[in-house]
Formats: structure tokens, C-alpha cells, sequence
């Protein structure tokens, strides 16, 4: 069985900024406050600003302001996130994530939130359309397997349109990654070993405390 579960994430609150994610952009995407437009890009960053992600009340969240700057518009998604890289032995891991996604005004598609593994989306939310000003939330999460080595967490958000500011955005709070490292074939051999040694002193046991009446 695994053994204790441990946090590998770090800063998954964002109390403490970016301080340990990397933001990035997918093709055609923009992710920042100020987006960039066709011509004219701008610097691509995320940000941290305080949020009711989950309902509970505000406190610091990942901000994203997703969507294509390159037209077409409406035929692909993009957007970008943030990366975190992590090492850990052969493990059993549980991710848990609180999105939420605001638009101020009637916006088609005010975002999909998504978590990657190593490249590879491991769960997706589409808050499809929604009428403003509103906040919708929801939460990501997922249990995988993992190989000794190093991995590679991705928050990201998309969407197909154009995004301006201040009109949509997108939000992760509470991210969470822990993982339980797995036995190896020694360790699990000496666990079987000493679960048979317990078990027959527990059979000699029995065997020793049966009483006859003459």
C-alpha cells in the first residue's frame, strides 16, 4: 500500500505570488490583464489578485484573462496558464483545484479551466456562456499514478474569442498535488515477512492458551 500522502506543490494558495509557477501562452494565446491585440502584442504574464474562488470568501488567486489575440476567432481555443515542475519517487497522487470564471457583461464562452499532467489533460471545465456581471465556480481534480522522476503540473485557461479587459477572467485557488511514494519489491517483501511472522505468533498463541477439562 502507498505510504503517507505529502504536498509536492509549492505556493498551491498563491499567498506568496507566482513564487513557483511559470506563465505561459498556447499558439495565438493571451493571458494577461492588458491582452494583446493583432499587431501589437503585450507582455504575457499571469497575476495574483484576491478572489472568491470557492465561495468561502476572497483570498489570493491565480487571474487569468484567457483568449485568442491572432483571428481567425471561434475556431480554436487559446489562452496559456501557469507550469510547475516537481520531482517525486513512483507514487499514487490526488490533485484538487478551485476554479472560477467572471464576466461583466453577456460573453459567449467566458472559459474552459483545465489541469494538465505532463502535457495531457487530466480533467477540463467549460463554463459556457453566462450573462453578467456573474461569477460561476467549480473544482478540478484527479488521482494518477505517477513514474519516479520529475513531472510537470499546467493550470490553463482557454477560450475562442478575443478578450478584453476587464470583461472576462478566469480563476484557480487551492491547488493541491499529494502524492504517496509506492512501496518497492523489497520493502514489499519484508512487509509480507513480517505479516506472516505476525500471524503465526498469533497462531501460536491461539494454540497455546486451549484448555482440556478432565
Amino acid at each position: 500500500m502507498p505510504t503517507q500522502a505529502a504536498q509536492v506543490l509549492v505556493n498551491g494558495n498563491f499567498e506568496s505570488g507566482l513564487t513557483g509557477w511559470t506563465a505561459y501562452t498556447t499558439a495565438s494565446g493571451t493571458i494577461a490583464e492588458l491582452p494583446s491585440t493583432p499587431g501589437a502584442p503585450a507582455p504575457q504574464t499571469a497575476s495574483v489578485v484576491s478572489f472568491n474562488t470557492s465561495g468561502a470568501g476572497a483570498s489570493n488567486a491565480l487571474f487569468l484573462n484567457a483568449g485568442v489575440y491572432l483571428p481567425p476567432y471561434g475556431s480554436a481555443p487559446q489562452g496559456g496558464g501557469v507550469f510547475q515542475t516537481f520531482t517525486v519517487a513512483e507514487s499514487f497522487a490526488t490533485f484538487s483545484a478551485d476554479i472560477a470564471a467572471y464576466t461583466r457583461a453577456n460573453s459567449l464562452g467566458i472559459g474552459v479551466l483545465s489541469v494538465l499532467l505532463d502535457g495531457v489533460v487530466m480533467d477540463s471545465y467549460d463554463f459556457g456562456n453566462l450573462s453578467g456581471p456573474a461569477t460561476l465556480r467549480s473544482t478540478l481534480d484527479f488521482s494518477a499514478a505517477l513514474s519516479a522522476g520529475s513531472h510537470t503540473i499546467s493550470l490553463q485557461a482557454t477560450r475562442l474569442f478575443a478578450p478584453g479587459r476587464g470583461v472576462t477572467s478566469q480563476y484557480f485557488d487551492n491547488v493541491s498535488l499529494n502524492a504517496a511514494a509506492v512501496p518497492e519489491p523489497a520493502t514489499w517483501a519484508l512487509m509480507i515477512l513480517g505479516f506472516g511472522l505476525v500471524g503465526g505468533t498469533m497462531r501460536r498463541r491461539t494454540k497455546a492458551d486451549v484448555r482440556y477439562a478432565f
